[in-house]
């Protein structure tokens, strides 16, 4: 299944094929720092087509990963890690066509999750030292 998106202004667009159809949701400090709340993102098979790249700025978030907005609108794009082994496009909405249809499956670094809010879905749910572990990152 191909997903396709865009930035609020559009002056991004992208497409890329799905990994699976669901989304997950990180907890972690930078996330909720960079989207004002716990990021939903869905995982790409593979590479990511850009249109309007120009319109892209990267910023280097850690040693290991790196996050893309819009420099026109300030849309958050995506989150991808530096060694380009997996990339996540940003589950806003708006930003993904077609987003009703994903199921929501996993939540990570739950250990750093804020106690004032909490989903009501069953998910997976793991911690920071799980995900760096299943990514192969070393702290």
């Amino acid at each position: 299944m191909k997903a396709t998106g865009s930035c609020m202004c559009k002056a991004v667009t992208f497409s890329f094929d799905l990994k699976n159809q669901h989304f997950d949701v990180c907890h972690c400090s930078m996330c909720r720092n960079w989207g004002g709340g716990p990021a939903l993102t869905v995982e790409s098979a593979g590479n990511i087509e850009f249109s309007g790249e120009e319109n892209i700025t990267v910023y280097s978030s850690s040693e290991w990963a790196e996050r893309g907005f819009c420099n026109k609108c300030g849309s958050n794009l995506f989150y991808r890690l530096k060694d380009k082994s997996h990339n996540f496009c940003n589950f806003n909405l708006g930003t993904l066509n077609n987003h009703e249809e994903f199921r929501f499956t996993t939540q990570i670094f739950i250990d750093a999750k804020p106690s004032n809010y909490s989903f009501s879905n069953e998910t997976k749910n793991m911690t920071e030292k799980d995900v760096l572990e299943a990514f192969g990152i070393s702290e």
